[in-house]
């Protein structure tokens, strides 16, 4: 349905690999309606982790001093619970080996008493003392890369005022020879909302990202859609970009909307 509504308006429209990882990662994460889990300060920071979306697995007390929860460590705690037991993040182990030094990370599927390693091959006793480490499933890793936690946010946050029937991500659109992309598009029981969604962006390259709103804002109208700019930048949003905005009907849905404060 959503995407007929751009291709009777003559878009060539095709969905990307990336919006697909955003599609598969929310009911990894317990569906629309927990995907508050994303929204605290400290969440955003362990999944922007360079070395978390590249897969590198951590101890829980590692994962801690990236999240920096503070006083918030006991939710911290459930939370790593919660995605453990959804298998967004896989428990196992690091383990280094006794004859070649190679650090690996071992699911609890591939550890027995003696653990053969995966550089050498050669067996190993398992340590007596070792705590658990904790890596992102592969599915987390490449939706956090392709910007999903902007736009689940945004999903999240238009899902608090009307329930959400359809929604898609990363759909290329083309039409008289421009593509560009549309990052949410969202039909809520009260209307169609569509969004550009950006983790950050550059204050000194704004001509560029109004030209880019421009376009989504002329898809959006041609649709009948709310169109809306979402940032988790903690940058202070430029007054040009708020005047922009506000001129060309574009909401902005700062970061300190899309998360818990």
């Amino acid at each position: 349905m959503l995407i007929e509504l751009l291709e009777n308006q003559s878009y060539a429209v095709r969905e990307v690999s990336q919006g697909r990882y955003m599609k598969g990662l929310v009911p990894l994460l317990g569906g629309q309606y927990t995907l508050d889990i994303l929204r605290d300060e400290y969440m955003v920071r362990l999944f922007s982790h360079a070395q978390i979306r590249k897969g590198r697995a951590y101890t829980l007390q590692q994962l801690a001093q990236i999240a920096l929860p503070d006083d918030a460590m006991p939710r911290f705690i459930e939370q790593i619970a919660q995605l453990t037991q959804r298998e967004a993040f896989i428990r196992g182990y690091r383990l280094q080996c006794p004859t070649c030094d190679i650090d690996t990370w071992y699911s609890l599927d591939d550890i027995a008493e003696n653990v053969v390693c995966l550089g050498c091959r050669i067996p190993f006793q398992l340590p007596l003392e070792l705590d658990f480490a904790f890596r992102p499933n592969r599915l987390l890793m490449e939706a956090s890369k392709s910007g999903a936690l902007t736009v689940l946010l945004t999903l999240y946050h238009w899902l608090q005022d009307s329930p959400i029937t359809l929604w898609l991500a990363g759909l290329e659109v083309s039409k008289n020879g421009q593509t560009t992309d549309i990052d949410l598009l969202a039909q809520r029981e009260d209307g169609l909302f569509m969004a550009e969604c950006k983790d950050n962006f550059n204050v000194d390259d704004l001509e560029a990202l109004q030209a880019q709103l421009q376009v989504g804002k002329s898809i959006a109208d041609a649709i009948g859609a709310s169109y809306a700019f979402a940032t988790l930048t903690e940058e202070e949003i430029p007054a040009t970009l708020h005047d922009f905005c506000e001129t060309n009907n574009i909401e902005i849905l700062p970061r300190a909307l899309l998360l818990r404060y």
